[in-house]
């Protein structure tokens, strides 16, 4: 397992508003979470998503979740399951 623990942060506009998913490693603490939200908020989401507030993250959903262990990789083209 991977010692270096990081958060995966994802940006899309493609739906009716902004929004930002965020995968953290199991085990996050919630200090960990409000600091992570922190730094987007101050520091990223300005620079993702340009909006009339810039104090704040009016228009711009965050979604912040625990990264799953166990994943199952489908092949799209055969349906086959891969892992």
């Amino acid at each position: 397992m991977n010692s270096q623990r990081t958060a995966e942060i994802r940006f899309a506009t493609d739906g009716p508003r902004p929004r930002i998913d965020v995968s953290v490693p199991y085990g996050t603490t919630l200090a960990e979470t409000f600091k992570l939200h922190e730094v987007l908020s101050k520091d990223l989401i300005s620079k993702l998503s340009p909006r009339g507030c810039e104090t704040c993250n009016s228009g711009v959903d965050i979604f912040i979740h625990e990264r799953f262990d166990d994943v199952i990789q489908v092949d799209l083209e055969s349906m086959k399951v891969l892992r």
